[in-house]
């Protein structure tokens, strides 16, 4: 299944793993940098590595697709938003 990243997808806590399901990883953010300059990062579950930081919401959901990246959870708000 392919799945297409929006910006409104994109929120701390949500995990995601790449397209071979290899590595996991989890949206966090930095309290340190206000949200408008992009404060969102991804986190490995595997090892705590910081993968990708420094992200708005829409220039994740750009990364996620780019990666092929998908959800570890699909939402019922996602499918609804989707059908609509």
């Amino acid at each position: 299944m392919k799945y297409q990243w929006e910006a409104h997808d994109v929120f701390v806590g949500r995990k995601v793993e790449s397209h071979n399901r290899a590595e996991r990883y989890m949206i966090g953010y930095d309290p340190s940098i206000n949200t408008e300059d992009g404060n969102l990062l991804m986190v490995s579950l595997r090892d705590g590595m910081l993968a990708k930081s420094g992200e708005t919401a829409e220039s994740m959901a750009k990364h996620l697709n780019e990666s092929g990246m998908r959800p570890i959870c699909v939402r019922a708000e996602d499918v609804s938003a989707k059908a609509a």
